[in-house]
Parts: structure tokens; sequence; C-alpha cells
């Protein structure tokens, strides 16, 4: 249940920031094997899950990530804006459910936990096509994402965006600063992103234009002018807003390896030095929304190094793939 206090929030969410993994106790993991590095998450008590073997890693990172959930919905004082980021895993799954139902499958889908509906509710909206109780903006996105299925007129690519721009929507309309500002880096990142797999496809413009999602602080109109540009140009001409300099960065990285995933790690990392701002504020709901996403932070950091254990990649090729962390 919710709390009124945020000073008794911040308290319970300062006493689990102590359980958070700082760099070093990452590059041990990284050095490890992948049985060495089990055993530091049991001995950690990561997802509470003492009798955990190598194949349960993931059941482990999901496991721990429920109790982050469970602490964050007890003590926030403002559920309706900590429920914007629930909500990416509604976003996440009303993607999967609405593909499922265009292609017919009956396969049994691993969904996305930790949002602010039951998956079931979720799965029960789209196959009655009823969407009442959805956040308005994301009702429409389905609304129109369901004419489109009535019309046969249906790109799957379409449905993502549409869903994902309707989350950027409700998110800058919350009115609150911080979340304004997160979402917006959001879809400038995610842009540019595009713009990067695009061009590796050699996809023509025309459908750069249409996955581009509007909130951002770069013009769609100058990414789509620079989409044929040289890489090394990008980081002169696009970059804007509050996230400018990470957005350089990230081009820059991308204009050195050709590879989108630069630009992802760029975003992660920029939006996580953000998050982490409001680290040490008191009297306000940041600490709580800087803990969560520090939480699915380390879950993806954790998620890379384990599976890498597993294939067999040297520690400086981890290194090099894993994120910022909370503070640093």
């Amino acid at each position: 249940m919710p709390q009124n206090s945020a000073v008794y929030a911040v308290s319970r969410i300062r006493s689990r920031e102590r359980t958070l993994f700082n760099r070093d106790a990452v590059k041990r993991l990284a050095a490890s094997s992948a049985k060495e590095a089990l055993r530091m998450l049991i001995d950690a008590n990561y997802g509470a899950m003492p009798d955990a073997s190598i194949l349960d890693t993931d059941a482990m990172i999901e496991s721990e990530l429920e109790r982050t959930y469970e602490l964050v919905r007890e003590v926030t004082t403002k559920p309706s804006l900590t429920d914007i980021f629930f909500l990416a895993s509604d976003i996440t799954n009303l993607k999967l459910y609405i593909k499922l139902r265009i292609t017919g499958s009956k396969e049994t889908p691993a969904v996305a936990r930790g949002g602010v509906y039951e998956p079931a509710e979720l799965k029960r909206m789209v196959e009655n096509g009823d969407y009442k109780e959805l956040p308005g903006a994301i009702a429409d996105a389905m609304a129109d994402i369901e004419a489109d299925i009535a019309a046969d007129r249906v790109d799957p690519a379409m449905i993502s965006v549409k869903l994902d721009q309707s989350y950027i929507d409700y998110a800058i309309s919350s009115g609150d600063a911080f979340i304004q500002a997160y979402f917006k880096a959001t879809a400038d990142f995610d842009n540019l992103i595009a713009l990067a797999r695009l061009s590796a496809l050699n996809a023509p413009v025309e459908r750069l234009k249409k996955l581009l999602l509007s909130g951002g602080d770069i013009p769609k109109e100058l990414i789509i002018k620079h989409y044929l540009s040289p890489r090394e140009q990008l980081s002169r001409e696009l970059p804007a807003g509050q996230f400018k300099e990470q957005l350089k960065k990230g081009l820059e990285e991308y204009a050195l390896s050709s590879n989108a995933m630069a630009l992802e790690r760029a975003r992660d990392n920029a939006l996580m030095r953000f998050a982490s701002r409001g680290k040490n504020e008191i009297d306000t709901i940041a600490p709580v929304i800087g803990f969560l996403l520090a939480k699915r932070q380390e879950a993806k950091v954790i998620r890379l190094i384990m599976t890498a254990l597993r294939n067999g990649l040297s520690e400086e090729v981890i290194n090099e793939r894993t994120r910022v962390l909370y503070g640093e």
C-alpha cells in the first residue's frame, strides 16, 4: 500500500540501496566462471533462491526484480508517477498479445512481469478488443491498431511504434519534470537507434519516417535530413536538448563501431546517470524511481554477464558491454 511519508519511503529505499551491486562486484562477476558467479549471487541473496542452479539465473533475476517492485509499490507516495515506469511491462505485453492474435498463434508466451496490469488482464483486453481500463493515450493507440486490423493494413513494426508513442505521450503528460526529461531522451535515443538499424539494412528513408517517435528534442525532420549523411557527421548535426552531450557521445561511439548497440549502451548509461541525480534527495519521489531504475539496470548487467560467461566470452568483452550503475 502506498505511503504518505516521502521521508519514510526514502529511508526504506536507502536500506535496500546497500544491496545494489557496485562496480567492484560487477567486475568480480565478470572475472569469474559461471559457477563462481552463481555462487556470488546466491551469497548476496540475489533473488532469494539459495538452491538455484546455473539454469536458474533468469528466474533469480526475475525474483529479485519482483522483490523490488513490491517494495516500490509499498513505499511510493506517488503511485501515479511510479506506475508510469511499471507500464513499460504492460506495453511489452500488449505488443505481444496483439501480435499473437494477428498471427493466430496458440503458443504460451514469456510475458513481462512487473506491470500495472496482470498479463491475464491484458490478454483479455486484447481478445475482446476492449481497452477502456487502460490510460487514455494507450487506449487510443490500441483503438487505432484495432482499426488497422479491421482494415487489413497491419504492419507489426507500426504496432510497436504506436504503442511506444502512446507510452511516451502519456509519460510526458504527467507534468513531472524528471519524467518528462527521461522520456524525451528516450524518444531521441530510440530515434537514433532506428536510424542506425535502418541504415545498416539500406532501408529507404520512407521507412524511417514511419518509425520515428515524437516528443524528443531532436526534430524528426532533422533526423530524416541526415539519414544518408556520413556517420561521422551525425554527432555534429543532431544532438540537442538536455541530453545533448550524451547524445553526441553515443553518436561518436556509433560512428566508430557502425553498430546500433553503441547507441543502446549510450542510452542506458545516460538515463541511469540522469536517474542517479535524485539519489540523495530526501523529500521527493526521485530516490524511489531511481532505485527501481537502478535494479532494472543491475538486472540487465547481471543477465548480460551470466549469459556471456555461459557462452565463454572473455572478461574484456564482458566489461565492454556492461552498463553504468546507479550513482556512477
